[in-house]
């Protein structure tokens, strides 16, 4: 099974409108069909009610909104978790009945629902246990352990787990949604977040940084390359400081 959910914002002048969709699919559906919306391959599965929490004081809000998003997914999934245990007759394509195992394989979300879903917090690596302050290093870190991951979520009363419970940049959710799920590593579900990985991670956090450290000048030099540019039709011309470029 392939999951997909998103925060979407609908209005901001209309009493800030705000849903949070889960869609469903299957692994043998091509990409170019799950693309198309008129093939509805991906189909609503249910919605996790939206909530500032507003009657909570603030230093609760983050630790209760995780754990009640983990105890929506729980109940969405609590069918899936039964059939991934003992199977389930369902009607093929070609007709035939077969007893299947489904297994979610696949978990669509930008990066922080990612870190929403892994139950860590957004400064830290959903997939590895890297050091916060090391990502995007070369690096060999292992990936996360979901029984390691569990038994530190569910247990942390000496000093020894909390102080582990800090550094491996957990959230409070004693029982988060994947526990029960039979054959599934969430943290190796998860699927690449172009807009906060790749555009914003890859170029933004680090070329860009990068150029401006090689180049003579600094980003002084850099912002005068731009005004230097003339203009072109077909080239986008930057004249305000880099901070200020419009977001594409």
């Amino acid at each position: 099974m392939i999951i997909a959910s998103d925060k979407t914002q609908l209005s901001l002048f209309s009493r800030d409108k705000q849903a949070w969709p889960v869609y469903i699919s299957i692994g043998n559906i091509g990409k170019t069909t799950r693309r198309q919306p008129s093939k509805r391959a991906m189909i609503p599965l249910g919605y996790i009610p939206v909530t500032k929490l507003e009657w909570m004081p603030a230093t609760a809000r983050t630790g209760v909104a995780y754990r009640l998003f983990h105890y929506c997914m729980s109940i969405i999934f609590k069918s899936m978790a039964e059939a991934s245990k003992s199977g389930i007759d369902m009607v093929c394509a070609d007709n035939h009945i077969r007893h299947i195992y489904p297994i979610l394989a696949a978990y669509i979300a930008d990066f922080p629902e990612q870190c929403l879903v892994a139950a860590v917090k957004e400064c830290n690596c959903p997939i590895c246990v890297i050091n916060p302050e090391l990502r995007g290093e070369p690096s060999n870190d292992e990936i996360r352990d979901p029984k390691w991951m569990l038994k530190i979520l569910h247990s942390w009363g000496t000093p020894e787990e909390r102080e582990e419970f800090i550094n491996l940049g957990l959230r409070p959710v004693p029982e988060p949604f994947w526990a029960d799920l039979p054959h599934t590593n969430i943290f190796t579900c998860f699927t690449p977040d172009l807009l906060h990985q790749l555009h914003k991670g890859v170029f933004k956090d680090h070329l860009v940084k990068w150029c401006i450290q090689l180049a003579e000048g600094g980003a002084t030099e850099i912002d005068r390359c731009f005004k230097c540019v003339p203009s072109h039709p077909s080239l986008r011309h930057f004249k305000n400081h880099p901070m200020d470029w419009p977001r594409i």
